[in-house]
């Protein structure tokens, strides 16, 4: 219902902003002129109106990277369009006392759809080819001496179909990975975007990451294929079970709800790993309490779970895990704000999305990473994507 409802409701919209636009601003210029506006904004929703046609209706028929960048143009064109014609509709509040309408809003609404642009063409062409590389020391009670200074490297969600271009710097971001020279790799979920096929061009590179005490992962809810269109329900099982053996001819290993100890010297930590969890309408196929039975015995425990929900709702209440990682969000891929005072539209579904988080108890502990890959749109702003560096310190 949502999607009939959206191919009626944004070409609507559309099509009456270009028609604003055209009678403020166009009105006089020459035909040709109108004529180019409306032809490169009817090219434009044709294009878009036949991406979601195919993607849901005959899908396999378009690339999905095509899909992605039609998306894009859309949204780069438009979205300048509509900020500005919110700001230039303020110019008409004089004529409410008989005035003559002003222009600010109109210089205002063009600088705001410029930097728009800008911003755009950024997270598209530089800003989701290029990683933060977010340093983080977290620090615990319970810790072992031994692990004191343990170093985590963390990254997420790759999406693996819809790097596209962004898919040629995976060597880069391998070689980078290796030279911080980690105790530990852990890769928290959504490895590839709709099905596991994906994966075999890019093995050879994934392959190559390496840490002291080895790589690990979990499945996130795009792992499972429940967002392609299967023959039958054998075939589908069937990719997911060879993707799971792919990561571990890669030398990772998929903690497929079972956890494994770490150790230095006479101390150890276990690390333990759920399948996705997830509200609806994100499968839940985590089972914490298979995956590491006593969850409340004094051992220190550091959980990967995809979904950040499942701190909130499972692991802070029924367990003494001391430090959680998971991706999932991406931030929305947009973040806005400065440092200190953050806000992206994944803040209202995921109270915690990205970043270090501390439960009111100051034992249960949340690291989300913003991920590396991109869905729907191939582009992010303000949310680069990010590998994150963690030491463990014991708390003096």
């Amino acid at each position: 219902m949502r999607l009939p409802l959206l191919l009626i409701l944004f070409p609507l919209l559309a099509l009456l902003t270009d028609a604003y636009i055209v009678k403020r601003n166009l009105q006089h210029k020459p035909k040709w002129l109108k004529a180019l506006w409306w032809t490169v904004s009817g090219v434009v929703l044709v294009a878009v109106f036949l991406a979601v046609l195919f993607q849901f209706k005959f899908r396999g028929t378009i690339d999905i990277n095509v899909a992605m960048w039609i998306f894009y143009a859309f949204f780069l064109i438009y979205m300048p369009k509509w900020l500005y014609t919110l700001c230039s509709l303020f110019d008409y509040l004089p004529r409410l006392w008989h005035r003559q309408r002003s222009n600010w809003g109109h210089y205002a609404g063009l600088a705001l759809a410029l930097y728009t642009v800008g911003t755009m063409l950024y997270g598209a062409f530089y800003a989701r080819q290029h990683p933060v590389y977010n340093y983080r020391t977290i620090t615990f009670d319970r810790l072992p001496e031994a692990f004191d200074g343990y170093r985590i490297v963390q990254f997420s969600d790759l999406h693996i179909e819809t790097l596209g271009s962004a898919g040629r710097y995976l060597p880069r971001w391998v070689a980078d990975i290796d030279s911080l020279h980690p105790d530990l790799i852990v890769f928290t979920g959504d490895l590839v975007n709709r099905q596991g096929g994906e994966l075999p061009p890019f093995m050879e590179q994934l392959s190559r990451l390496s840490a002291t005490d080895g790589v690990y992962s979990v499945l996130g809810n795009h792992d499972y294929g429940d967002y392609y269109h299967w023959q039958s329900p054998a075939e589908k099982e069937k990719t997911l079970q060879e993707l799971i053996a792919n990561e571990g001819r890669m030398g990772w290993h998929l903690l497929n709800n079972r956890s494994v100890w770490l150790h230095r010297g006479n101390d150890s930590i276990a690390l333990i790993g759920v399948e996705n969890w997830g509200m609806p309408p994100f499968p839940k196929y985590g089972r914490l309490h298979e995956a590491y039975p006593a969850l409340n015995d004094s051992t220190f425990k550091i959980l990967l779970s995809h979904n950040p929900l499942h701190w909130r709702y499972e692991v802070i209440p029924q367990t003494n895990i001391d430090l959680t990682l998971s991706g999932h969000t991406h931030a929305m891929q947009l973040k806005l704000g400065w440092k200190g005072f953050e806000y992206s539209l994944a803040e209202p579904m995921y109270p915690e999305w990205s970043g270090l988080y501390k439960a009111p108890d100051s034992q249960h502990q949340l690291y989300v990473n913003e991920g590396m890959g991109c869905v729907f749109l191939p582009i992010r702003i303000g949310a680069r994507p990010e590998i994150t560096i963690i030491t463990l310190k014991k708390s003096s």
